[in-house]
């Protein structure tokens, strides 16, 4: 009869699993690195800071389809272009957002260069070129060994069994944030049991992460192969995949996660719209996030989930108060800080009375997350609109920056 052992520190168990909630080494090398990259950005804007406490500031992407790719687009070309990127130590999205943020991280140095596009190599980029001629076949991991030109990535799923905690994605992990359990992002999906590598499989492609519908190599025609895409970019159903938690060792994590083989993910924005679970571990000591909303309708119901979502998890967070009557007609700017350890946050709705006027309604019905693809005419608009939002408040983010530094 077979003897029940378990090998703890066997070679796969060392290489591949990890339960510590401290960042993984990786990610703090690379965090140490932009930090450099970071002081510079701040000398450049006269901002004086310690140097035993450089700020990290998040910018974060709220779901929305290709209302959201294109927003988030916008939003940071105009950081690029404003000198302010450089000051952005992680960069995190949800569904709409993420496929923003692959197109771009194809590009080892996007950020340097993210400034000088123009608003055809935009539209070009995200609709014509990246989507219908570039199916991406690289591997999130494959960005494990970069320097630190760019923000640090972290998509983020939910597991569809354990909706209370987000699954972090990182070029070099994957896992859950409250638990504190992760496993290497290239053996992501790979079969284990009791901490050992059972069976390695093939790393999913950035299509596959993305949750592509239109996944074959194929020549499709334009409006079909945009369509699903665009489904796609809402849903972003990663899919099932193997447990890497399956039958762990340990006693502190949930019962479901240690007796399934296999576990569902399915696109974060259905927990908050947002990635902050993600975002807010402790050990990224973040803070100031810089929070671009792309909502369609409620522009504060995805940053007040946030609120009351870390409030019931012990998670610090501003709160967060709208003055009446802002709900259906919010301005281009608020800001949500405590005098506590919560990071102050910076809250932009996509649509708002500074962009848009008195037709907030009418640029919500016109850019809907489910309808046909958007045209090049809406793209540029859009665009326009939200690199507005940066534009157009750079003094107030560098006066946050500053209050951020001063803590």
């Amino acid at each position: 009869m077979r003897k029940s052992v378990v090998c703890y520190f066997s070679f796969p168990f060392r290489r591949y699993v990890r339960v510590p909630k401290s960042l993984n080494l990786k990610e703090e090398e690379y965090v140490t690195g932009r930090q450099a990259v970071v002081e510079k950005c701040l000398k450049d804007n006269g901002i004086k800071y310690r140097q035993e406490h450089v700020p990290v500031i998040a910018v974060l992407g709220s779901g929305g389809g290709e209302r959201a790719m294109v927003g988030l687009l916008g939003v940071l070309a105009q950081m690029g272009e404003d000198k302010l990127l450089d000051s952005i130590t992680y960069l995190c999205g949800v569904s709409g957002c993420t496929w923003c943020m692959a197109s771009l991280y194809e590009d080892p140095k996007w950020s340097v260069n993210v400034a000088n596009y123009s608003l055809t190599d935009f539209w070009a980029a995200t609709v014509v070129y990246y989507i219908i001629k570039e199916i991406d076949r690289h591997h999130l991991s494959e960005q494990e060994a970069r320097d630190s030109t760019n923000p640090y990535p972290i998509y983020t799923a939910i597991d569809k069994g354990l909706k209370q905690d987000n699954q972090t994605i990182t070029p070099h992990e994957a896992g859950y944030s409250l638990l504190g359990a992760y496993v290497d992002t290239s053996h992501f999906g790979s079969q284990f049991e009791a901490g050992k590598l059972k069976k390695a499989i093939k790393e999913e492609d950035m299509l596959y992460l993305q949750g592509a519908l239109c996944a074959s190599s194929g020549i499709f025609p334009f409006l079909k192969i945009l369509q699903k895409t665009i489904i796609a970019a809402h849903n972003w159903t990663w899919g099932t995949k193997f447990n890497f938690l399956y039958k762990y060792p340990v006693e502190h994590i949930p019962a479901a996660l240690l007796s399934d083989e296999k576990r569902d993910l399915i696109d974060a924005g259905i927990l908050l719209n947002s990635p902050c679970v993600a975002l807010l571990r402790p050990e990224r000591k973040v803070d100031l996030i810089l929070f671009f909303d792309f909502s369609r309708d409620d522009p504060f119901l995805t940053v007040k989930k946030a609120a009351d979502y870390c409030k019931e998890a012990g998670i610090p967070f501003p709160s967060v108060v709208i003055e009446p009557g802002e709900e259906k007609n919010p301005k281009d700017f608020y800001v949500f800080k405590d005098e506590t350890k919560a990071p102050i946050v910076i809250h932009i709705p996509l649509f708002n009375t500074v962009n848009c006027g008195e037709k907030i309604e009418e640029w919500r019905k016109r850019y809907k997350t489910f309808q046909d693809p958007y045209s090049k005419e809406m793209i540029e608009d859009l665009l326009l609109v939200s690199s507005r939002n940066v534009k157009n408040n750079k003094e107030k983010i560098l006066n946050e920056i500053k209050a951020a530094c001063a803590r």
